[in-house]
């Protein structure tokens, strides 16, 4: 199929760079201009590895929660109150058999790893340094490494959708109106 994904970004940021960006006259327009073309760039290099890298973060936030829910599942008796933190891990685990490799289905699966990720780390702080947590901590620590290792790798569209996304919720959560913020 011509013009290939990669071939239309292409034209969509020559189009931006020479007919679009000379005839803006505002500092805010030629900076949303800017960043439409990093975003422009970044989907292009991404678009040959972004299903592989998506799938592969999925599958190590598969085996982090894993380990989250038997880490939690074995904490000291008496603890009921993390059971539910164990059954909506048990649930996430269980609603993400699907195979499909569409870019949109991949995030939304890995968007719901990684906010039952964020439930569990909020747990996990409040668990810290008690008697018995041992395996806890070493989990948490190995989420950790994990985010770091994901930070480390630079800007990201998908980083910059989720981002934008959480803050949404969170502005209109809090009666803020954020339809005039930039993108990042």
């Amino acid at each position: 199929m011509r013009p290939n994904a990669i071939e239309s970004l292409r034209a969509a940021q020559a189009a931006l760079g020479e007919v679009i960006a000379p005839d803006l006259t505002s500092a805010f327009a030629v900076d949303s201009a800017q960043t439409v073309q990093m975003l422009l760039e970044s989907l292009a290099s991404e678009w040959d590895t972004a299903a592989e890298s998506l799938s592969r973060d999925s599958e190590t936030l598969r085996s982090l929660l894993s380990a989250a829910g038997e880490a939690l599942t074995n904490a000291p008796a008496g603890n009921e109150s993390l059971r539910p933190l164990v059954s909506e891990i048990e649930h996430r685990l269980r609603d993400d058999g699907t195979t499909s490799l569409m870019i949109s289905e991949l995030a939304s699966r890995n968007g719901s790893l990684r906010a039952t990720l964020e439930s569990v780390l909020v747990t996990f702080e409040d668990q810290t340094g008690r008697p018995g947590s041992e395996k806890i901590d070493e989990v948490r620590i190995r989420i950790y490494k994990h985010l770091k290792e994901v930070a480390a790798r630079g800007w990201s569209f998908w980083d910059v959708s989720s981002f934008r996304g959480r803050m949404a919720a969170i502005n209109s959560a809090d009666g803020v109106d954020d339809s005039r913020e930039s993108v990042g």
